[in-house]
């Protein structure tokens, strides 16, 4: 059975032109292009993220993250300069990574925080592309712009809009750091702040001004104690005598909205399928029908209404041949399905109901015993009971 991505296309945008947008890197040809949703942070044609789709490096320094985070000049030409050394204490490592075939070495490195854009520009050309889109799916998660600045965010209202303010200003004089490459002195026992184990001395450490220089992390160890992710461009934000990604720091002061995925600053929201949502924004994932009040169905913790459900999820009766609706109670074994019902599960031979008692299952039919199941296989061509769900 067709899934909702497939059916998107074909259900929402009949008469759409042949291509929007990038294409999207996991749909392929599947998706036509990136249209995105008009509140939500993915395409509505595919329903993957933005970044999944192959778009193209963004030069707007407006739309730069550490812009955001940090006001002066210092503080950005600090951190290119810091970047600009990551990584190259190690003579061997230039020449690892002037290789172009050599993929993994490029994507140990990448993965380790070394790819600010003057290290991207540095490295093949084949590898470029590869790396900013690394880069910038990991900018995206970590330091998503609704996040930063309340343009990106979707009508915040005024007494939002000074919660945000308060936030950000908050985060940005008592959180925000960078992450700084330094050596274990050969005098004195360090252990690493994230895994606990000794740290050699004259080894290299990551550092940060707001937990002190007493505290030091691997390189590989620089991670958010929330997702436990390397943390892009060595940007971190300290709280509760940790260090996190900007998401996860902002989602132990505020619930995000699951749905359109920015951080709630509304006094009212609602709480459903283990998630947080915008009140306004607790609708079907796939028509937006608003579903506060309504009956609703999860798949995969997104919400669907009754209509949509049956639409892209419903099973076919093997029995009658009808749709076994979200209203309808079924039965499934393997890949067969029926209506819970005696109409349709039945035996194929003498019509007798099968809901809870055992079952045979032969070409896709029920029977009550062997001897049914006989008769049927002796005689395939017979006239059997009919069967039709009222």
């Amino acid at each position: 059975m067709a899934t909702a991505a497939d059916l998107v296309n074909s259900y929402q945008h009949p008469t759409s032109p042949k291509s929007y947008g990038p294409r999207c890197l996991k749909c392929g040809d599947r998706c036509p292009g990136l249209d995105l949703h008009y509140w939500r942070k993915i395409c509505k044609h595919c329903r993957c993220s933005r970044e999944d789709h192959d778009l193209q490096d963004d030069s707007d320094s407006e739309k730069q993250p550490i812009n955001f985070l940090f006001d002066s000049h210092h503080d950005v030409s600090d951190l290119s300069s810091r970047l600009q050394r990551l990584g190259f204490d190690d003579p061997s490592v230039p020449s690892q990574i002037l290789t172009p075939e050599n993929d993994i070495v490029i994507h140990r490195i990448i993965s380790e925080n070394l790819r600010s854009q003057t290290y991207i520009s540095m490295l093949p050309r084949d590898k470029q592309l590869f790396a900013s889109r690394l880069r910038r799916r990991q900018l995206q998660k970590q330091l998503p712009l609704h996040d930063l600045h309340p343009k990106f965010c979707d009508n915040l209202s005024e007494k939002e809009l000074q919660k945000f303010h308060k936030f950000a200003m908050k985060r940005k004089t008592r959180a925000a750091g960078i992450g700084s490459v330094g050596e274990i002195p050969e005098s004195g026992t360090y252990v690493c702040h994230r895994c606990k184990s000794r740290m050699e001395p004259g080894s290299f450490a990551m550092v940060t001004r707001r937990m002190g220089p007493d505290v030091r992390w691997h390189p590989g160890c620089f991670t958010c104690a929330t997702c436990k992710e390397l943390l892009v461009d060595n940007i971190c934000f300290y709280k509760h005598g940790d260090i996190y990604c900007g998401r996860h720091y902002a989602d132990l002061i505020y619930p995000r909205c699951f749905a359109c995925d920015e951080i709630i600053f509304a006094r009212e929201y609602t709480q459903a399928e283990n998630q947080s949502w915008h009140v306004k924004h607790f609708c079907c994932w796939y028509c937006d029908a608003p579903l506060a009040g309504q009956r609703y169905i999860a798949q995969q913790t997104n919400p669907y209404c009754i209509r949509c459900f049956d639409r892209l999820y419903s099973k076919v009766c093997s029995t009658c041949g009808n749709t076994i609706t979200a209203d309808s109670p079924g039965l499934s074994h393997g890949e067969h399905h029926w209506h819970a019902c005696p109409h349709c599960f039945s035996c194929h031979t003498c019509g007798k109901n099968l809901i809870n008692q055992q079952f045979l299952l032969k070409e896709g039919k029920l029977f009550c015993s062997i001897d049914c199941k006989q008769q049927f296989l002796s005689f395939p061509s017979k006239e059997h009971p009919k069967h039709y769900h009222e």
